[in-house]
């Protein structure tokens, strides 16, 4: 009998370890929301992160709102423009209660570390009593950790601050629980010499590269490692050897010509590891079609090899969502931090208050967009061709 339950417990427990849910598991009509200072606010300008989330759930409706502010702490002490209540903090659980957000990516540590070591129980205290107002509203966190800066003066000085936003990391990372709240460490990333092609050139905000980075460390952490677009087959035996699945495999050795029809598990920008390998080709030049568009020209050893996409109409519609992404965080930025938002919706509202009927009707803009990105995102089939390229 003991035997038989000893066996039954390792049973479950693989089980458990080899069906575990990850981090991060959004639901049908989820809404994810940032919080945090400028590593949050900036992120907007490129939208990489809302990207590769959105194209990692083609069959979800997802929506995002940045509520990140430069210089903002734990207290939400950037957001203190109001002259009378709500105080910096009571507006900050106000904005994000406005969005009803089921998800919050957490950034914040960054500016608080300036107050040293002794400022860290401070932090821990305002960290605790925002993940508590969040957990009120029943939203899960992931809390990021602060990222190094690469320009604090000399070597010890930039090391020595360094080692005080690991202090800091490391008392973010006691707040995970594996249910609500869970730590997302970023820090290691940026690490390094050849981490400063990342960075603006103050040393402080991360550059569109950086951002790039920042988007694929994150959904490493969240999804498990970042799935590469790489499709490769052996046309020999006709046979799949990595890659989406594939329907309609045909080819003709002699024609020197394969087609089949691929569905991307999701979209990628352009430079982002997409890549086509064909074995089997018998020698000479090839050039791969897209729905017939000329996507890629190669000898049969560069097909064997891997072949990178660097254009095709996977990325033309890669590109286009990025764009909507960003259109919508630009329509949305003005509404919820309008010019003169002390005359519109401040202590001085009774000035220049009836403009706020103006930034509730960009409401109707930020839903249409959404819309847009939703239908954008979603994979397409096409139809792929290799052809034996004609000599003159």
């Amino acid at each position: 009998m003991y035997r038989i339950t000893a066996f039954l417990f390792l049973l479950v427990a693989c089980c458990s370890v080899g069906f575990s849910q990850p981090a991060f598991n959004p639901k049908d009509g989820d809404r994810i929301v940032y919080v945090g200072n400028a590593l949050m606010e900036n992120e907007q300008q490129y939208g990489f992160l809302e990207y590769l989330i959105t194209s990692n759930h083609p069959e979800k409706q997802l929506s995002f709102r940045n509520l990140g502010w430069s210089g903002d702490t734990v207290f939400g002490d950037a957001r203190s423009y109001y002259t009378s209540p709500p105080g910096p903090f009571e507006l900050l659980i106000q904005q994000i209660r406005a969005v009803q957000p089921q998800w919050v990516f957490l950034a914040y540590g960054g500016i608080e570390a300036q107050s040293g070591k002794a400022g860290l129980p401070s932090f821990a205290e305002g960290l605790q009593r925002l993940l508590d107002s969040l957990n009120r509203m029943q939203a899960k966190v992931l809390v990021l950790s602060t990222l190094p800066q690469p320009v604090t003066g000399s070597e010890n000085e930039a090391q020595e601050r360094n080692n005080l936003l690991r202090l800091y990391n490391q008392q973010m990372a006691q707040y995970e629980d594996g249910e609500q709240v869970f730590f997302v460490d970023i820090f290691d990333a940026f690490d390094g010499t050849e981490s400063n092609a990342y960075w603006e050139s103050n040393g402080v905000h991360l550059n569109e590269k950086g951002y790039l980075k920042l988007a694929h460390t994150v959904l490493a952490s969240i999804l498990g490692p970042d799935l590469e677009n790489k499709l490769a087959l052996d046309i020999s035996d006709n046979a799949l050897l990595s890659g989406d699945a594939i329907s309609g495999l045909k080819s003709d050795r002699k024609a020197g010509t394969v087609s089949f029809t691929r569905v991307s598990h999701r979209m990628r920008l352009p430079g982002d590891n997409s890549e086509v390998t064909v074995k089997g080709l018998a020698k000479g030049m090839y050039a791969l079609t897209v729905d017939e568009e000329l996507v890629a020209v190669g000898s049969h050893k560069q097909f064997a090899a891997g072949l990178a996409l660097e254009q095709g109409p996977d990325i033309v519609q890669g590109r286009e969502l990025l764009e909507l992404i960003r259109e919508k965080d630009r329509v949305y930025f003005q509404q919820y931090r309008p010019q003169n938002r002390t005359y519109i919706i401040g202590f001085r509202q009774y000035e220049q208050g009836r403009h706020k009927e103006g930034l509730e009707a960009l409401d109707t803009l930020v839903f249409w967009l959404e819309e847009k990105i939703n239908l954008a995102k979603k994979p397409v089939r096409r139809q792929y061709r290799i052809q034996p390229v004609a000599s003159n």
